[in-house]
């Protein structure tokens, strides 16, 4: 219930500034459920997935080979955090380190890579979300003994965690200066006047302080 409360609240909040950012979030878990409805259907039709829900014959180790890959989250985290480490870090190190010298400028395109980064990650768990809701539909519909009724409210549960994650993360991404904004208080402005003393003197021998 609570999965579903904010699901509801972040799409909302979502609809009222960044209504695509919900279309391309939809469009990618609908697609992923049509596509795995028909895999499923024609599967089932041809003998590659039997009437247990077990994976037969070549045909339906290709298709669990590719189940597994689409549903392999954890290397999909880690590889586009390894990206993204990979464009970003080297970029604020090098701000500092030439910051030293009084020469540092704003390092580019973070927020491209961010936003890649992000929308990479909710991509995944939105299409993983599709594919496992779809699973649990046909499967339970269809008697499969592998996907009884317990295991199909697992799956299901789980589909909607993933929705849940993902459009928390899109929540969150567009509205990150008020996720992180300090309190209006006086140590929030004294922390801010010294980012900003040391951000002059990181740029003091930039052109534009010249």
């Amino acid at each position: 219930m609570i999965t579903l409360v904010v699901i509801w609240y972040t799409g909302c909040k979502l609809a009222d500034h960044h209504g695509s950012d919900l279309r391309i979030a939809w469009y990618f878990f609908s697609l992923s459920s049509v596509c795995t409805f028909l895999a499923a259907a024609w599967a089932n039709s041809t003998g590659a997935i039997d009437h247990s829900g077990s994976f037969q014959g070549a045909w339906g180790k290709k298709i669990e080979s590719l189940l597994t890959f689409m549903l392999d989250l954890d290397t999909d985290i880690k590889v586009f955090a390894a990206i993204l480490t990979i464009f970003v870090i080297p970029q604020i190190t090098s701000y500092f380190l030439s910051g030293i010298f009084g020469c540092a400028s704003s390092p580019i395109l973070v927020g491209r890579a961010l936003a890649l980064f992000i929308w990479s990650i909710v991509k995944s768990f939105i299409v993983a979300s599709g594919i496992l809701l779809t699973i649990a539909i046909y499967g339970a519909s269809n008697g499969w003994v592998a996907w009884n009724v317990k295991g199909a409210v697992s799956m299901s549960f789980l589909s909607l965690m993933l929705l849940m994650v993902s459009f928390v993360c899109l929540y969150m991404y567009r509205d990150i200066d008020d996720t992180i904004a300090l309190p209006a208080t006086s140590k929030s402005f004294w922390i801010q006047r010294r980012i900003k003393k040391i951000e002059r003197w990181l740029t003091r021998k930039a052109p534009s302080h010249k």
